[in-house]
């Protein structure tokens, strides 16, 4: 700090050096002026400009250092008073600056909560048609009946991801945790995919030894349906096991599959968003964005994710959910 200090006052310093040279300069052209006069004025004159520099260094100080510390423009308020009239200019400075960015802040949020508002009035406009042509299918007969019914749960899987997307800029006023019947969700989202696991010989084994769990309905309902959708989406002919249960008092949901499982390079990545896959590339039914909106929703309700999985031979999903004394702090968020 102080090096910073000297280096910043350096003009003044050498503009001092150059007059008490001067002044010691004249003893040497003048030899009428007594040397001994000249070297007492360059000590006073060093001695006052010696108590300047601490003074005016230790009056700044604070302030310079809090200046040195800041790491966002927000965090001006927190600035002491300034001290220097350079410091009181870049003050008033950085306080009109604070203004203009959290005006144009403003802005940008207003323009993002008008395009929020329309595009989930969009989505719910379209649920409208999307529950006449669900109904429609249900009167059909032919063969075509099972490939228009997963063509039709495909968008509707995709018009709920950008519904929850939306929502989960504001998830943590959209949580309501209540006491959450289990089966209640497994069934709803097994249901949906009813046509589909008829289709691909999928069956499902339910071992719910924990009946009911502390969770926002919602949004653990859309978790739920993430990991299960994608088990049956990659599985033929096989069953998928989900079991529920209490270790160490804490509610604990597994999902297992037989499927085609995820390569070993894939895992760490499963979550991020708009990934699909590195080996299965041309997936063009995959839109990655799934399991990032599971993650983020799950990481607010305090839900820890595991996923294990060997390629070929399937993989695991284990969902831990908060204990009861925890779930102050998630619906308080």
């Amino acid at each position: 700090m102080i090096l910073i200090y000297i280096k910043q006052k350096m003009p003044w310093i050498l503009t001092f050096c150059l007059l008490s040279l001067s002044i010691l300069a004249l003893g040497l052209l003048d030899t009428e002026i007594p040397n001994i006069s000249l070297i007492y004025i360059s000590a006073v004159n060093l001695v006052i400009f010696s108590i300047f520099l601490g003074v005016d260094y230790y009056r700044g100080r604070k302030y310079r250092k809090e200046f040195r510390s800041l790491e966002r423009i927000s965090d001006i308020d927190s600035l002491p008073a300034p001290e220097t009239p350079y410091q009181k200019i870049a003050d008033d400075k950085m306080e009109k600056f604070l203004k203009n960015h959290n005006e144009l802040l403003e802005r940008e949020s207003v323009k993002t909560r008008e395009n929020l508002d329309e595009m989930t009035k969009w989505i719910h406009d379209m649920k409208m048609p999307m529950t006449t042509m669900k109904l429609m299918i249900g009167d059909l007969n032919d063969s075509k009946r099972q490939e228009i019914e997963e063509e039709w749960l495909r968008l509707d899987s995709m018009l709920n991801e950008m519904l929850y997307d939306r929502r989960l800029s504001n998830i943590s006023n959209d949580l309501y945790i209540e006491n959450v019947e289990v089966e209640q969700v497994i069934t709803a989202a097994l249901r949906k995919l009813r046509v589909l696991c008829m289709e691909k010989g999928i069956g499902f084994n339910l071992h719910l030894h924990q009946v009911h769990m502390e969770t926002d309905l919602k949004w653990f309902s859309f978790i739920i349906d993430q990991f299960i959708m994608n088990s049956v989406k990659y599985s033929e002919n096989s069953d998928i096991d989900i079991e529920s249960f209490l270790e160490g008092g804490w509610p604990v949901l597994v999902i297992k599959d037989r499927g085609r499982g995820i390569r070993e390079q894939d895992l760490p990545r499963i979550f991020e968003a708009g990934f699909t896959s590195t080996s299965d590339h041309g997936d063009s039914q995959a839109t990655g964005m799934g399991l990032y909106l599971a993650r983020e929703a799950a990481r607010a309700m305090d839900i820890r994710l595991h996923v294990e999985s060997v390629y070929g031979e399937g993989t695991t999903v284990t969902m831990t959910l908060p204990k009861k004394n925890k779930f102050q702090h998630v619906s308080t968020m």
